[in-house]
């Protein structure tokens, strides 16, 4: 949970919140260590869950991360739906992909930034089943854009020879570089700095507005 306290030295929290609550401190504990950093002992120290206990829910580390990432595309496309849900068109929703973006990763959805770009430091076989995760996450997130764009189309806002999965991947590659340059520079002003970028992708997707007739001669 975003703001979780670290109980205090010597002092071990009592268990709470059931698998749900479990799953909850994990992904956090996760999103701040990483694949390699994050271990058993550390969830008990923070959820209050012996190893057994734990182990009870999962029957090995690997598995447990597998599913904390599932978890983490939930509370993701959960924080977009929330922080959208005021928008009524399409385009207003492609233009705050990366405002929203943004605050995603300023707002502590996550304890560690950004959990899908932290773990992809650790994944660096591309075979493993957590790398492939990884990637069907993000397609998930890029198939959320392209069914916007593909929402625009049916109303008339985009134009129909545009490839929604194009458009999401652009979004996406935008997203995932201000993400990376925020993350190394620590300035949340490049989602700002970068949003003419997206207002092209938008622009460049609407349908031309119907001219009128030219007088003759």
């Amino acid at each position: 949970m975003v703001g979780a306290v670290e109980p205090a030295a010597g002092v071990r929290p009592t268990a709470r919140g059931g698998r749900a609550g479990l799953v909850s401190e994990a992904v956090q504990l996760l999103s701040r260590e990483g694949i390699q950093g994050m271990s058993i002992g550390k969830i008990a120290s923070r959820t209050g869950y012996s190893k057994g206990g734990i182990m009870a829910h999962f029957s090995s580390k690997r598995e447990m991360v597998l599913a904390l990432i599932g978890e983490s595309v939930a509370m993701a496309r959960e924080f977009f739906r929330d922080e959208l849900k005021s928008v009524t068109t399409p385009t207003e929703r492609l233009s705050r992909t990366l405002d929203t973006y943004g605050r995603y990763w300023t707002s502590g959805v996550f304890e560690g930034g950004c959990l899908f770009l932290n773990l992809a430091v650790d994944a660096i076989d591309p075979h493993d089943e957590i790398a492939r995760a990884l990637r069907g996450a993000a397609r998930t997130f890029i198939g959320d854009f392209a069914s916007v764009v593909r929402i625009g189309q049916a109303t008339g806002e985009f134009r129909e020879d545009v490839d929604p999965d194009d458009v999401g991947e652009r979004l996406m590659a935008l997203c995932v570089g201000c993400g990376w340059t925020y993350r190394m520079t620590g300035e949340a002003s490049i989602f700002e700095r970068m949003q003419p970028a997206v207002d092209r992708i938008v622009e460049g997707i609407l349908r031309p507005k119907s001219r009128k007739p030219q007088p003759v001669g």
